[in-house]
C-alpha cells in the first residue's frame, strides 16, 4: 500500500475517480495549495468535511484546466479525481493548508458478475433517458470495465451521504450492489416531475 503527503482540500463534495469538478478558489490558503499544485503538476486530496469533521476516505485530483484566473488571485480551475486514499494521519503545522499522510487504496477482488454489471447499467440507463433526455451518454450493458460503477454514481443523483458510502466500498460488486439498491428506490419515483427536479439540482458539483 503506497503512502504518501498529500494537500488537503476540504469541501461539502464527494469526488470520485475519473469525474471532472469545476473549482472556483478564493480563500487565500486554497489559492497558495493550487498555485502550489499548478506549478509542480502534483495531485492534491478533495475530502468530504461536515463543520470539523473530515471524512477518512477521499480522492486525489489533478488540476487539468485553469480556465480563468483574476486580478484578485481567485481562480476558476478544472480537475479530474484520479486516486481513492485513506488519511492515516492530518498535519496543520507545514502550510497554510491541511497536509495529510495518506495510504492509496487499491480495489480488491475480479471483475464483477457479467449478468448483474449488466442489470445495473440497464437501470443507470433508464435513469439517464428519464432525466437527461439525451444530455448523458448511455452506457453500454455488454461491456464490462472497472470503476465504470464511478461513472454511473456521478450522475445518478446520489446525495453525498451516499456517495461517501460508495467511495468507501472497495470492491466493485459492492459498488455495484448500492447502485442497484439506490436505483431501484429511486427509479419508480422519477415519474413525479419534481423527483426528476431534484436530481437534475443534485447531480455533479456545479
Amino acid at each position: 500500500m503506497k503512502t504518501d503527503m498529500l494537500p488537503l482540500f476540504p469541501l461539502q463534495v464527494v469526488l470520485f475517480p475519473h469525474a471532472a469538478l469545476p473549482l472556483h478558489i478564493f480563500e487565500e490558503r486554497y489559492r497558495a495549495l493550487l498555485r502550489m499544485v499548478i506549478k509542480e503538476s502534483v495531485e492534491f486530496g478533495i475530502v468530504l468535511t461536515k463543520g470539523e469533521d473530515l471524512s477518512e476516505i477521499g480522492c486525489s485530483a489533478a488540476v487539468t484546466s485553469v480556465m480563468q484566473m483574476y486580478e484578485d488571485g481567485r481562480m476558476d480551475v478544472l480537475v479530474e479525481g484520479r486516486r481513492r486514499f485513506r488519511i492515516l494521519q492530518v498535519d496543520d503545522t507545514r502550510a497554510q493548508y491541511l497536509m495529510g499522510s495518506v495510504a492509496y487504496l487499491e480495489d480488491r477482488g475480479e471483475l464483477p458478475d457479467a449478468a448483474r454489471f449488466a442489470e445495473t447499467v440497464q437501470m443507470y440507463n433508464q435513469l439517464v433517458e428519464l432525466v437527461y433526455a439525451g444530455k448523458v451518454k448511455m452506457l453500454d450493458p455488454e461491456t464490462v470495465l472497472p470503476d465504470l460503477s464511478f461513472v454511473m454514481a456521478q450522475k445518478a443523483g446520489m446525495d453525498l451521504d451516499q456517495r461517501q458510502q460508495l467511495l468507501e466500498l472497495d470492491t466493485e460488486e459492492e459498488r455495484l450492489a448500492l447502485l442497484r439498491e439506490y436505483l431501484t428506490a429511486v427509479l419508480p419515483r422519477l415519474k413525479k416531475l419534481e423527483e426528476v427536479d431534484r436530481i437534475i439540482r443534485s447531480d455533479g458539483y456545479l
